[in-house]
This record gives C-alpha cells, sequence and structure tokens, in this order.
C-alpha cells in the first residue's frame, strides 16, 4: 500500500513540476484545464507501471546499474554534447566575428566545427554498432519497435515545437502529420531533426543489411570500409563530389564504420585510430586555419572528422573495463535520443531567454560557453525525462498493445 501511495505521489509531483515549467517557459497562454487533463491521464500509465513494477521509477531515473560494459554509454553521451555545444555556439556565432584571430576565437571555433559534424559521426557509428550485429528478427517485428522508439517521440517532440511556436494554431493536424511523414521539418523549425530522417532512412535496410554483413568475412569488411572511404575523400579533393554526394551512400558509410569498428577483431586498431583521430585532427586545424570559410563548409569537415570520430571509439574501447559506471554517463545515454529531439526547445525558450540577459557562449573567455552548455545540457535531461515519461512512453504503450493483439 505504500509503495502504491509513493508511486501515485511521486508521479503527481512530477506532473505539477512539468505543468509549472510549461506555464514558466512557454511563450504564450495555456489553457490550464486542458493542460492537466492531458497530463493527468497520460501519467496513469506511469502509476500503474509503478505499482505493477516497484523498481519501475529507478528505471526511469537510471538508477539501477546496467550489466552492459559502459562504453556506449560514453561514446552516446558525447555525441550528445556535441551536438549541444554546436547549437549552443551557432546561436552567437554571427557575433563573432570580431574575435577572429584571438585564441579564444580560434578554441571555440575548433568546438564548433568538432562537435557539429562529430556528433553527426558518432551518433551515426553507435547507431550501426549497437543494430547492426546479426539477430534473427521478424521484418515486421523490427519495424515495429523502430516505430515505437523512433517515430512516436519525432511525432510528440514535433508537436510540442509547433505549440512553442505558437505554429499549431496555423497548422491542423493532418497537415502536421502529412509535414512529419515528408519530412518538412523547417516549418516548425525543427531543423535538427534532419539527423533523425537519416537515421530512419539506414534503419529501414538494417534487417537486411545483418543478413549481408553476418557472413563477411572481416577483412573483406575492413577492405570495403577502406574502399569506400578512399572514394570519398577522392571525390572531396580530386574527383567531382557528385560522384558521391553528401546522401545516402554517405551515411550508409559512417553507419557501417560504426558496426565495422565496433567487432572484437577491430580492437588491435585501437592505438592506430587513436594517432590517426590525432593527426587528422591537427590537419584539420591547419585547413581552417589556412582556409577560414572552410569552417562554415560542413561537408568539407567530413573526410577528417570520421577518421577523428574513430579515434574516439577507439579510446573508449582502448580504456574498456576501466570505464566507471558513472550515473551521469548513464542517465544521459538512456535519454539521448530526447535530449537530442528536445535540447533546442531548452535551448530556444529557456536558456536564451533567462541567461542571455547576463552572458553569451563568446563571454567571459569562454566561461560563457561552459555555463550556457551546462544550463542547456541539465535542461534538456530534465524536459526528456518529463516529456518521455509522461508522454511519449503512454502513447508508445498503446502501439505496443495493438503490434501484441
Amino acid at each position: 500500500m505504500k509503495k502504491s501511495l509513493f508511486a501515485v505521489a511521486y508521479w503527481v509531483l512530477i506532473d505539477i513540476l512539468f505543468l509549472a515549467i510549461i506555464g514558466v517557459f512557454t511563450t504564450h497562454p495555456i489553457n490550464l484545464f486542458i493542460a492537466i487533463l492531458i497530463v493527468g491521464l497520460c501519467s496513469v500509465f506511469s502509476i500503474v507501471k509503478s505499482i505493477k513494477d516497484t523498481g519501475y521509477i529507478k528505471q526511469t531515473l537510471a538508477l539501477p546499474e546496467n550489466n552492459h560494459k559502459p562504453v556506449y554509454d560514453y561514446i552516446r553521451a558525447l555525441a550528445v554534447l556535441f551536438i549541444m555545444f554546436v547549437h549552443v555556439l551557432a546561436m552567437d556565432w554571427p557575433y563573432a566575428s570580431g574575435m577572429a584571430g584571438t585564441p579564444l576565437y580560434e578554441v571555440l571555433n575548433l568546438i564548433r566545427c568538432i562537435s557539429g559534424v562529430g556528433g553527426n559521426c558518432l551518433f551515426l557509428m553507435i547507431s550501426g554498432a549497437l543494430l547492426l550485429r546479426f539477430k534473427d528478427e521478424n521484418l515486421l517485428t523490427f519495424y515495429g519497435r523502430r516505430f515505437t522508439k523512433i517515430i512516436v517521440p519525432l511525432v510528440i517532440y514535433y508537436f510540442y515545437y509547433l505549440w512553442e511556436y505558437n505554429a499549431q494554431r496555423y497548422t491542423s493536424f493532418t497537415t502536421a502529420i502529412y509535414k512529419i511523414i515528408t519530412a518538412d521539418y523547417s516549418k516548425a523549425n525543427v531543423h535538427h531533426f534532419w539527423l533523425i530522417y537519416v537515421i530512419i532512412s539506414l534503419y529501414v535496410l538494417v534487417p537486411f543489411l545483418r543478413y549481408m554483413l553476418k557472413e563477411m568475412p572481416y577483412k573483406k569488411m575492413t577492405a570495403l570500409i577502406m574502399v569506400l572511404y578512399i572514394y570519398f575523400v577522392l571525390t572531396k579533393f580530386i574527383i567531382n563530389e557528385n560522384a558521391m554526394p553528401m546522401n545516402f551512400t554517405f551515411w550508409l558509410l559512417i553507419f557501417l564504420i560504426g558496426y565495422w569498428y565496433s567487432l572484437d577483431e577491430s580492437r588491435k586498431y585501437d592505438s592506430i585510430a587513436m594517432i590517426a583521430g590525432v593527426v587528422a585532427l591537427i590537419l584539420f586545424e591547419v585547413a581552417i586555419h589556412l582556409n577560414p570559410p572552410m569552417s562554415d563548409d560542413l561537408a568539407a569537415h567530413y573526410p577528417y572528422m570520421i577518421v577523428v570520430s574513430v579515434g574516439i571509439m577507439a579510446f573508449f574501447f582502448k580504456l574498456g573495463d576501466k570505464l566507471k559506471n558513472i550515473y551521469l554517463i548513464r542517465l544521459i545515454s538512456q535519454y539521448s535520443y530526447g535530449i537530442i529531439l528536445g535540447h533546442m526547445l531548452v535551448l530556444v525558450f529557456a536558456v536564451r531567454k533567462y541567461c542571455y540577459t547576463f552572458t553569451s557562449s563568446l563571454m567571459h573567455k569562454g566561461m560563457g560557453f561552459l555555463f550556457l552548455s551546462l544550463a542547456t545540457l541539465i535542461g534538456s535531461v530534465i524536459i526528456a525525462y518529463f516529456i518521455d515519461n509522461i508522454t511519449v512512453k503512454p502513447i508508445s504503450a498503446i502501439f505496443d498493445i495493438k503490434k501484441r493483439k
């Protein structure tokens, strides 16, 4: 009985905090009655789940230490941080020209370039590493799971953005769904969703790639990666880049690299990969220093940053069992997808609204960037926890029930 009362009290408190956050940070008035009704109804799922499973609340807080190696949690958490870093700096970078030539400008510009491309690479690589290992899974089962894990959250967060930007007043539900299906994310100001659509396009092939890669000898897999990467580099520096444009084939290369480097046989390359990553990073810094406009040409970053990203993976794999199962890393990893989807809500409607009155990412010798990044991270974890547990999981559960039937 006490555990049931605690579960009810906990989720009621979460509901109140969530409604309070909406009330403080929203840009327009809300119908409090409707908001309470929707949040309350959605929370019935969490309450029932918590009563049936006494460990459920701890699971939502990432408190139980998982049994898997934490290496993937570290890589995923770093990818999330990179994606946030580039967007924090992007808010102020149009005003950074006056700093050009200063050491602070060089450091922040390098962080901007590394995080902007490195975050994408790492997120795609870890997706390939975790998904492409062979599993004899029914096609509809695989797509059904990805629907509830990827599509449902994307739709829900999309509507949150529409609501916050007050665009929902001018967009019908069916029109919004059509825009989501057709990847028309610009109208909702969710430009960062492009990465999610790339991931979805790759997931479509996963069940078939698993069978194709299952019997491929490791040497052949390595040769495939090397040939694809060398060909990509040639298209950037020698051959016309139309031969391998920044489209599906290119993203598939990064996806496959993540799988290849996660294989046990690749551990013999860890030291070489780390050295190559450092060399690529130095060459990249030299390149953008000699050619400043290159900093804004994201396509030109990938030949370097793919190697840097593999070096980062190698670093964490090299540490292996020495990596501690740190709670914060585990929490960020568990809510990484929600953080990527929702961090712009935090950055635009909270951080920029309240923190920019006294600092920016260019101020206080870099301390402004660190402060705003930390504020965005904390806010993103909180908002991802609320939205995922109050909205995403209950709605996903409805589709799970239909699939079981």
